[in-house]
Parts: C-alpha cells; structure tokens; sequence
C-alpha cells in the first residue's frame, strides 16, 4: 500500500552504536561509556529538534522554514545501557530532574542478565528512555495531523555480543596476543612482524589493526596476506579465534584489498563473547559477524498498516529504497540498489 500523503515522512534508523565505540583513546572510550544519563540527555537533544522540525521550525527552534519530508536520528542510550559494566554516573551533569535516576543506577550493572535476554535495571532505564522519546515523536505528529500519513521505520545498525554475560571474554588486545605467541618457523616470525608493523603504525601507509568483537587487519605488505593468515589459523586456539577470512574469502563478500583500502586484507571472527580488550568498563562490544551483532529489530509503523509480525528474512539495507519508495521515489536512483538489488521491506 502506498502513502497518499507522506509530508513528513520519518525514517527514525536507530543506531545502537556508541559514541565509545568511535573513539579509539581508551581513556574518551571508558569515560563516555559509564555515563548512561548523559547518553540520554544528549539522546533527548535530537528529539526536541525532530519535534521543532514537525512544528515548522528549525531543529533548534527558530523561525518556521516548513516541515521536512524525512526526519532521521540516533539514540545510543541503549548501546552505552547494553555495554556498560557499571554505571557510573558524573555528577557534574546530575540536576533535580535526574538525581534520583542517577542514585539509583550508580554502580549497577549494564547489559542483560542471562541468556534470554533479561534487562538489567540499567538497560531497561534506556529501554524505557528511547520509548519515551519516540512517543513524544509520535504525539508532536498527531497535534499536527501529520501521524497518518507518517511512515515509521525503527531499527538498528548493529546488535551486541554476548548477550549471556558469563559468555564474555576478554583477553587483550588482538595484536598482543600475536605479539604474544612463540613462532614455529621463519614463516611465522616473518607474519608476526608483519601484524606488529600494522599495529604500531602512527599516520601514512603502513596498515593498521582495528579490533571489538572482531578483528580487522590492514597490512603494509599484503603480500604476507596468506602468511599471516596461516599464522592466525595455526594458533587458533590460542588467539580465541572461530573464522579467518582473507584473500579469495575477502572477495566474496567485500571489494578486492589490492585495489580498494577500505578493504581490510584479513577479518577475524573471534569465538562467540570474546572482546579483544582488556577493558574492564564494558561488558559486550559490537563490529563482528555473530548473531548478537547481525540480528536486530525492524519496525514498520503507519496506521493504515495492519498488525502483523513478518517472518520472511529481511535486511536493514531494505530501509533506504523503502523510503524512497514510500515518498514516490523510484529506489533505482540509489546506485547500490541498481547493483545489489536490494528489494523494498514486504507486506507495504
């Protein structure tokens, strides 16, 4: 079915990535993740805008410019809720309104309580958080008359692993563990120099190694791709380590790393809950290939559609060409659609 009327179309993507996760210094890393209210605060910023912007205004409130046909934002409160140890709120940003919150949250742990997903006190504060804001969206629609003819899109970039907290794991470092491992042969030395190169390297073209819940290996000299791999291979056990891919395994799924830096010339899949990290701040991290990370909720919301859960697989990919489509634009103008196909979410 499509919209008659889609003046304010709203794609809300909800990325579950933290600011943490983008900031490499360990010490930025685990001062933003210990600060769920401050997450939030910042989270309730972007829906005073999306609020102003349904109202004619710019986001920040200012003389009406009209109503924009997408609005799009993030919350991270549930990733940081997801991920942090323990909460630990600064209480230089406490004030009346949050006090108690933060009182009753400080110390707690994060992330869920088993495997079946069970929320710990402090996700389910986010949980609630990012609910709460979503309905102020959804309530500055209806004052407008702008809720029929909105389309709804929730989701998420990427989930967490693990889940069951006793499944974590986290050993240090990926390129300390190599460093760590005793060669077997002149091969093997010759790869480990090769990581140690990538993982040191300040600026300029000499790799890099990036790692979560997954590693990821830019070599300065790709031609010990396959020697480094074979090393990684041969102490799997040791480096806790499900899945190597590189070479002819990297270009199934990815651009060839000879001709496109982005692509990384080896991706390791570490065993299901292990973080390389010696972090003691969080307690999951995301960036790999595991069912925590990949699955994640998708909901499609107008009131003209029926009520229905659909169980056809479908990616978060579909949500692009879905907009597009839903606002009488035809989802080939995107390049990667004509080239992968990417198909519109069913039952619309």
């Amino acid at each position: 079915m499509r919209l008659n009327r889609l003046a304010a179309a709203m794609s809300l993507a909800v990325s579950l990535s933290t600011i943490a996760a983008q900031a490499h210094a360990e010490g930025l890393e685990d001062q933003v993740e210990r600060v769920l209210l401050i997450t939030h605060e910042n989270d309730h910023l972007k829906t005073v805008g999306i609020i102003n912007q349904i109202h004619g205004l710019t986001h920040d409130g200012q003389p009406p410019r009209g109503v924009p046909k997408v609005f799009g934002t993030d919350y991270q409160a549930v990733s940081v809720g997801q991920k942090v140890s323990h909460d630990t709120p600064d209480r230089s940003c406490v004030n009346s309104s949050t006090a108690a919150d933060a009182a009753r949250l400080s110390g707690q742990p994060g992330g869920y309580i088993d495997g079946s997903g069970t929320p710990t006190e402090v996700l389910s504060y986010a949980l609630d958080a990012v609910d709460a804001d979503l309905g102020f969206i959804v309530e500055a629609l209806r004052q407008q008359n702008l809720y029929e003819s909105t389309l709804i899109i929730i989701t998420a970039k990427h989930g967490q692993s693990p889940i069951n907290p006793l499944k974590i794991n986290k050993p240090g470092h990926f390129a300390d563990l190599v460093a760590g491992l005793t060669a077997a042969n002149s091969a093997e030395t010759a790869a480990k120099n090769a990581l140690n190169v990538a993982n040191n390297c300040g600026s300029g073209p000499c790799g890099f190694a990036q790692d979560d819940d997954i590693a990821l290996i830019w070599l300065q000299d790709q031609t010990q791709t396959a020697n480094v791999a074979a090393l990684i291979n041969n102490h799997a056990q040791e480096l806790f380590v499900d899945e190597v891919m590189a070479s002819d395994d990297i270009k199934l799924k990815f651009n060839e790393p000879m001709h496109d830096h982005r692509t990384p010339d080896i991706i390791v899949q570490p065993q299901y809950g292990t973080v390389y990290t010696g972090s003691t701040k969080k307690n999951a991290e995301h960036g790999g290939f595991s069912f925590g990370d990949t699955n994640v909720g998708l909901i499609v919301s107008n009131p003209r559609l029926p009520a229905q859960t659909i169980k056809t697989l479908v990616l978060s990919s579909q949500v692009a060409p879905t907009i597009l489509w839903s606002l009488g634009i035809d989802p080939k103008e995107l390049k990667s659609v004509r080239v992968e196909g990417t198909k519109v979410l069913p039952s619309l």
